[in-house]
Order: structure tokens, then C-alpha cells, then sequence
């Protein structure tokens, strides 16, 4: 029996060699269709760096070099905190050429998604707005990226724990300066992810531009709020044959808290007409910012409104109660009535001024009901001691003697009817 041994990867043989003279190759870190990244360092400043190799059967394929060599130019040419910096290229002892990019530490998108399905709105429109500030520096500088999807937007993590977007994967980047001389494609050839390509690329039509960056972020967009992309199919030709002649679907149909002015942002992006897309980052950038102060604003208010409603509610009953209790204290502190004077007599307050007038008037029908009489003279006076407090219990019949003028007395307190106003009981 023949055993065989499966040929060594010369990939991995990487490991633990140095490119270029100065960059120590470490570990293996991701592994894409034409290449590998690896950690290395820098041996001369003990650096960190990402080495990207292009794997040796795609170095014999002349667009894949070109392509490759594409990237470190298109990279280079743009300087964005959100595209990945490339600092050097070269090749390895074994000719395969690798490019030398800073060290990103993270997950790209793709990884979230295969974790987290879909993003939180926020999150989602975050990376939407980072990507658009990547490409409005790379169209301004006559590139358009043309391989946008998730698997190239790269999410950092920052010290602060800040969500970073960095585009990276250049490859098939079309540069206006060098499409008279060069072309990367044969016609009839789709470059990109199936799911986020435009409809003039899946047509492999010349007419390509940064409108169909535009539309590849929009499906992003789409995937990231609904967690699938807006065009399936089971085969490559149906995915690209529904790009070309199918809407995608209103995407709150597939998460109905997505913001009404989020959802027609992403259906502009997705316009199958590029004249129908925004025209460029600037403007799609804000139509994709102005559209949250809004959303905020309506969430809020509608956050809001249970609670100015109960707010109101409990001032009305705070009100109330405190009222309530206001008066029953009051109540509590008011004096408590005379005690109610002997059968057959009355106890009256009048002003200073004013004069007691208390006679036996005879028997009366009823010794709880006394009767008020009005009149001009008192009929008698009752002398009230030198305090100025009126008895309780005044002597009946007791009389001045004729043509005597009486003591003045000094009068009652707490006066309370009014002047002349006598008051007389009948004893029983």
C-alpha cells in the first residue's frame, strides 16, 4: 500500500522567514481567493505589520499581478483614516510579491454578520457613513473600488471602544488615469461579489463609475439592517439576472423599526438607473446623516410621551392631595367651640364698642333656642369683672340704682356681633 503526504502549503512555509530582508514573518492571520496576511516585524524598528501575499499560482496570472500591484497603488493614492494604509511592496526570496499594510485588529464585517445576523440601526448607519467619507477621497482621486461587500470593510477596535471602518482590498480598483493605457477585465468578464455588484457591472458595461460604489453600499446597507442581501438567488446567473431586472424590496418590509427616511436612502442607493443614485459620496453622505436627526427627534418624542402623560397625571393628583390636606389641617387647627353655657342663659361677644344686654324674659318654649331681639337702649347691663373677660353665668335681675351712672366696664374680647344687637334668654 502507497502512502502519499499532502504537498506542504508554501503559503504556510512562510512562517518564520523574513521578506524582504527586514520583515520576520510570525503567524498566518486570514487567508483570502488569491492570497494570505500574515503578522510580521519590522526587524530594524521592531514594528508590527501585516505582510499580504499573493498566492504563487495567481503571481503567474498577469491580471492577478496587475491587480495585486493595483491595490498598493490605489491604497497609496488616497490618504483616509477609513482605507487601510500600505507603507511598502516588494518580493520574497521565493518571488512571491507581498505588500507591506499596517496592522488592523478587529473582524471584518462579514464576521459580525455570520455572528449577529444584522446591526443595530445605529451601528449599520456608523459604518454606511465611515465607508462614504473612504470613498469620497478615492473618487476624488479617479478611483472607484468596484469590489465593496462586506468581507473588505474591516471594523477596528479602538481604545475607546469606538466602532473604525477601514475599506481594504483594492484589487480590482479602476483608476481613470490608467484606463486609456490598461484594462484589468475582458469584456463580458463581472468583477465583485455577486450580491453587491451594480447592474451596469454585472453587464460588464463601460459606463461604470462611482455610482456603482454607491449601489454595492446600499446593498451592504440593506444586509446589515435585514440580514440578507436585497438580491437571491441559487446561482451565480440568477443572483446577476435579478440585479438587472428586479427592485429590491422595501427594506422595512423586512425590519419594520428601520426609519422611514433610513429606508428611501437605501432604495435611492439600489436604484437600478445609476441616474436615479446619488450622484456622489457628498450627497449621499448627507441624505444618509440628515435623515438621523429626524428619526432621533420622532423616537424621542414618541419615547416622551407616556411619560409627560402620567407626569401630568401625577401633578393633578399631587395637586389635589395637597389641597385636600391643606383644608383638613385647617381644620384641625380652628378653635374649639364654648363650652355651651347653664340652661336659662347666653354668653355673647361683641365689639369694643358694642354692649351686653342679657334679661330674664319669662319662661320660653324651648331653652335651646334663643332668640335675637334688635334694640336702640339696653334694657339692662351686665357688669363684667375689671379683666375684661364676660362671665360665664351672669346674676339676673341685679339693677343700678336710679339716677346712678354705671362703672364703666372694659369690653369683651373677641367681639362678633355687631353693635346694639341684644341678646336675651328665658330661663326655663
Amino acid at each position: 500500500m502507497k502512502s502519499s503526504e499532502q504537498a506542504p502549503d508554501p503559503l504556510e512555509r512562510l512562517v518564520g522567514t523574513t521578506a524582504g530582508g527586514k520583515y520576520r514573518i510570525e503567524r498566518l492571520i486570514g487567508r483570502g481567493g488569491m492570497g494570505a496576511v500574515f503578522l510580521a516585524t519590522n526587524v530594524a524598528i521592531g514594528k508590527r505589520v501585516a505582510l499580504k501575499f499573493l498566492e504563487a499560482t495567481a503571481a503567474d496570472n498577469p491580471d492577478a499581478a496587475r491587480r495585486f500591484q493595483r491595490e498598493a497603488e490605489a491604497a497609496s493614492l488616497v490618504e483616509s483614516e477609513h482605507i487601510v494604509h500600505v507603507f511598502d511592496s516588494g518580493v520574497n526570496e521565493d518571488g512571491l510579491p507581498f505588500l507591506v499594510m499596517e496592522l488592523l485588529e478587529g473582524e471584518d464585517l462579514r464576521a459580525r454578520l455570520r455572528r449577529e445576523e444584522k446591526l443595530p440601526i445605529a451601528d449599520a448607519r456608523a459604518i454606511a457613513t465611515q465607508v462614504l467619507r473612504a470613498l469620497a477621497r478615492a473618487h476624488a482621486a479617479g478611483i472607484v473600488h468596484r469590489d465593496l461587500k462586506p468581507d473588505n470593510l474591516f471594523l477596528c477596535r479602538r481604545e475607546d471602544a469606538s466602532l473604525h471602518v477601514k475599506i481594504v482590498d483594492f484589487g480590482i480598483s479602476k483608476l481613470d488615469r490608467a484606463t486609456k493605457r490598461e484594462r484589468l477585465t475582458r469584456r463580458g468578464t463581472v468583477l465583485g461579489s455577486a450580491y453587491y455588484v451594480s447592474p451596469e457591472q454585472a453587464q460588464a458595461s463601460d459606463s461604470v463609475d462611482r455610482r456603482s460604489d454607491f449601489f454595492s453600499l446600499g446593498a451592504i446597507l440593506f444586509e446589515t439592517l435585514t440580514g440578507r442581501p436585497p438580491h437571491l438567488g441559487p446561482t451565480l446567473e440568477s443572483v446577476l439576472v435579478a440585479v438587472c431586472t428586479q427592485d429590491a424590496v422595501d427594506v422595512r418590509t423586512l425590519r419594520t423599526d428601520v426609519p422611514e427616511d433610513l429606508a428611501h436612502v437605501v432604495a435611492r442607493a439600489l436604484a437600478r438607473d445609476p441616474d436615479a443614485r446619488f450622484d456622489d459620496a457628498a450627497e449621499f453622505l448627507a441624505a444618509l446623516t440628515e435623515a438621523r436627526p429626524s428619526e432621533l427627534a420622532r423616537r424621542r418624542r414618541r419615547k416622551n410621551a407616556p411619560t409627560i402623560v402620567w407626569g401630568i397625571a401625577a401633578a393633578l393628583v399631587g395637586f389635589t392631595l395637597t389641597a385636600w390636606l391643606v383644608s383638613q389641617r385647617a381644620l384641625t387647627a380652628a378653635p374649639d367651640p364654648q363650652p355651651t353655657p347653664a340652661s336659662g342663659t347666653a354668653v355673647a361677644t361683641v365689639p369694643a364698642a358694642s354692649v351686653i344686654a342679657i334679661a330674664p324674659l319669662g319662661p320660653a318654649p324651648s331653652a335651646s333656642a334663643p332668640s335675637l331681639h334688635a334694640s336702640a337702649a339696653p334694657a339692662s347691663v351686665a357688669s363684667a369683672p375689671s379683666g375684661g373677660n364676660a362671665p360665664s353665668t351672669p346674676s339676673a335681675g341685679v339693677r343700678p340704682a336710679p339716677g346712678a351712672r354705671p362703672k364703666p366696664k372694659s369690653p369683651p374680647p373677641n367681639a362678633g356681633i355687631a353693635r346694639s344687637l341684644e341678646l336675651s334668654t328665658r330661663e326655663p
